[in-house]
């Protein structure tokens, strides 16, 4: 699954025009953007460096489409994208095929918000390669034998998941922060529902959410944008819109009603530190566009080694081993985003350890207050530099075309054409007003959930420390939401 940190991706949304029947070059030179008249969206990206394609086809579905009794399929339905169609009919000719066309690197991936396949492919073999995800998305077989077949497989992975200690950590902190729909951050589910799963499962999610009008490609390499619109009209043009599956929005995750301690053992955990690792709800990109590029402007300031809130958060909180290992961090999503603050202590008996994690939510939520209260924490040279630095990060993305349509298909999912077509000139907006408003409405005035990872040989003497000030083990058999069904 891909995890892209928002104030590093974030560049890529730069203003694009958009056309349904042709497009002009944009401010990345070019980028060109259509509709097809069937809803599917196209991105171009025109780059002569290399003879080669990459063709990216991405839905916008996963775990935010889930139920608690679809939980795991998406996943599952991922897999089965590659096991054959009306063209290819088996897994061996779906791969003989990519071997014919000169693949060179392909993948499909689930994520919270969206499934995407992709591949890269000789310039030359451009209509072959578009031809080739045309009948892989629209004409999917299920057959049963390799339903069965693929069904162990993924069942393997969900296994090795759910033994893995960081995904059980993860899975505990994600289920009690968002606690009424955890399903919708689970990519994985439970192994039954994968166990049970049947052609018309499949043809469910195909039918509801592999559809033109809830999809986009993205093209990027030495192509001419014209060529290429027309290579999709012909492959794609005539693929049946559905319904909007997004039409009526899932009911958001609410607020944490009250602070939650989490503490958990884990062996990877080097002896005599802890993580500490502070979470709260962030601004859904949809319901409160603005707040989320305050947080991106919020996030760069805070990132400085040097600045005043690693360096007063270090001075505060006995035991932190490193300043710069002080991170602050904000994921943007539709559904569900999340605000992180994390540090390593120093946890070798000289120091309270429950004491030293709670003093650090302590010290957050105070140096939060500090930024609201004082009009100069920051300086108006400090948001000049980070706006630019936010602007300028936009080079690194267009380095080739393969990383470029990696970020645009992330942001398509995530948040919609529109919300990046106006985000570099929206982010330049941001005031330090803005910045403390985002602060008082997601972070100074929510209840917060606080996780402490440890190497098991020290929670031996520190356990019950933890257990009296109210934090609660994290142990595989309460870390997944499904585990008491």
């Amino acid at each position: 699954m891909k995890i892209i940190k928002h104030s590093a991706a974030v560049l890529l949304l730069v203003c694009l025009f958009v056309v349904s029947i042709s497009a002009e070059s944009t401010v990345i030179p070019g980028l060109h953007h259509y509709v097809l008249d069937n809803g599917m969206e196209l991105f171009v990206f025109e780059n002569h460096a290399v003879p080669l394609v990459t063709i990216q086809i991405t839905f916008r579905c996963g775990a935010l489409a889930q139920a608690p009794e679809t939980a795991g399929l998406f996943h599952l339905y991922e897999h089965m994208l590659f096991k054959g169609n009306k063209v290819y009919k088996s897994d061996s000719d779906f791969q003989a095929a990519m071997k014919e066309i000169g693949v060179t690197s392909w993948n499909g991936g689930t994520s919270t918000e969206y499934v995407d396949y992709y591949f890269t492919v000789p310039a030359d073999k451009l209509g072959k390669g578009l031809e080739f995800w045309a009948n892989a998305a629209r004409y999917p077989l299920f057959l049963e034998d390799e339903l069965e077949t693929e069904k162990q497989v993924v069942l393997n992975e969900i296994k090795g998941y759910h033994n893995d200690p960081g995904r059980i950590y993860e899975s505990a902190m994600n289920n009690h922060l968002f606690y009424l729909y955890p399903w919708r951050k689970d990519v994985s589910g439970p192994e039954w529902n994968v166990q049970d799963a049947s052609r018309e499962s499949m043809l469910a999610i195909q039918n509801g959410y592999y559809i033109p009008n809830n999809a986009a490609l993205f093209i990027g390499g030495d192509v001419n944008p014209e060529q290429a619109l027309a290579l999709v009209n012909r492959y794609f043009g005539d693929w049946a819109q559905g319904s909007d599956p997004w039409q009526t929005g899932a009911p958001p995750h609410p607020f944490l009603k009250e602070d939650v301690f989490l503490y958990y053992g884990d062996e990877s955990m080097y002896q005599g530190l802890m993580a500490v690792d502070l979470r709260l709800r962030g601004p859904d990109v949809l319901d409160d566009p603005k707040a989320t590029y305050a947080a991106d402007v919020w996030l760069m300031l805070l990132e400085d080694p040097h600045g005043r809130f690693k360096t007063n958060i270090f001075s505060k909180v006995p035991g932190v081993y490193r300043k710069e290992l002080i991170d602050a961090s904000y994921y943007t999503q539709r559904d569900g985003a999340a605000i992180y603050f994390r540090t390593y202590l120093v946890a070798d008996g000289t120091e309270n350890s429950t004491e030293q994690a709670l003093l650090f939510k302590k010290a957050i939520i105070q140096e939060m207050n500090e930024i609201i209260k004082d009009p100069e924490y920051f300086s108006q040279a400090d948001f000049n530099l980070v706006k630019t630095r936010l602007e300028d990060k936009q080079l690194l993305e267009m380095e080739t075309a393969s990383q470029l349509i990696s970020s645009l298909s992330f942001w398509w999912s995530s948040a919609n054409t529109e919300y990046y077509l106006g985000y570099i000139d929206n982010m330049k907006k941001i005031t330090f007003s803005d910045v403390k408003n985002y602060i008082q409405k997601y972070i100074t005035s929510r209840k917060m959930l606080l996780g402490v990872l440890m190497n098991p040989a020290d929670l031996v003497t520190k356990s019950m420390k933890f257990k009296e000030a109210g934090f609660k083990e994290i142990q595989k058999a309460n870390a997944f939401w499904w585990a008491d069904k």
